[in-house]
């Protein structure tokens, strides 16, 4: 009678594949995660260059003394990029904030924001930024200030 040989071998092989295919699977997870993290970052990305361009681009818009003299923001659209910028007065006495949006897919707007003053007589008002103004967050004390 002839014996078998070589049933532990086999079974070593198989745990070897086994475990294999369990790190091969953990990896993928993994990456699966990694690719979503990078997406949301290029998401993210996008939008905050967006939303300085917009607010670069609102700077050297002419505004209105009118639109100015309300606490109300107004709006002005470059309609070729989709830039959007937004000015309104400030609480602070002299301040005009300048607001630039990036659009999010889904989302709501990231606003960048920056404090300027007034030059310019007559007419459309220009705006100059104020050193230390550019804020990622909006700066007035009530959030009501903040909302369109």
């Amino acid at each position: 009678m002839q014996t078998q040989q070589g049933g532990s071998t086999l079974a070593a092989v198989m745990l070897l594949l086994v475990m294999g295919l369990m790190l091969l699977n953990a990896q993928q997870r993994q990456l699966d995660s990694a690719l979503l993290l990078a997406v949301d970052q290029q998401r993210y990305l996008r939008a905050y260059n967006q939303a300085v361009s917009a607010l670069n681009w609102g700077l050297v818009q002419p505004w209105s003394r009118e639109q100015l003299t309300t606490t109300r923001w107004h709006c002005q659209q470059l309609h070729s990029d989709a830039l959007q910028a937004c000015a309104r007065r400030s609480s602070r006495t002299g301040i005009v904030m300048v607001r630039g949006a990036g659009m999010v897919t889904q989302a709501e707007p990231l606003w960048l924001y920056q404090l300027t003053s007034e030059t310019g007589a007559v007419g459309d008002v220009k705006l100059r930024a104020e050193k230390g103004g550019w804020l990622d967050f909006c700066p007035e004390k009530k959030e009501s200030d903040c909302a369109d």
